[in-house]
C-alpha cells in the first residue's frame, strides 16, 4: 500500500510529464469578456501598444527539448 508521500511524489510526477507534453500558444480571444458590472476602459499605454503591435506583426512557436528538457521560442515576422 502507498503512503501518503508516495502517493504526492506520483502526482507531481505526473504533473511534471503533462508539463512537459504541453504546447504553448498565444492566441487573442475572439469573445467578448463577461464580467458582473461594468468595465471602465482606461486608454493603452504607449508600451502596451507597441506589444500589441509586435504581436500582430510576428508568428510565435515554441517547444520542449525530451532530451535537454529546454524551452525553445521563435518569433517569425509575418508575410
Amino acid at each position: 500500500m502507498k503512503t501518503r508521500k508516495d502517493k504526492e511524489k506520483d502526482k507531481e510526477k505526473e504533473k511534471e510529464k503533462g508539463d512537459m507534453g504541453m504546447n504553448a500558444s498565444v492566441m487573442k480571444p475572439k469573445l467578448p469578456f463577461v464580467a458582473k458590472s461594468e468595465l471602465k476602459r482606461t486608454p493603452a499605454s504607449a508600451d502596451n501598444r507597441k506589444m500589441v503591435e509586435f504581436m500582430d506583426a510576428h508568428n510565435f512557436s515554441f517547444s520542449v527539448s525530451k532530451e535537454s528538457k529546454e524551452l525553445r521560442s521563435m518569433v517569425r515576422p509575418k508575410k
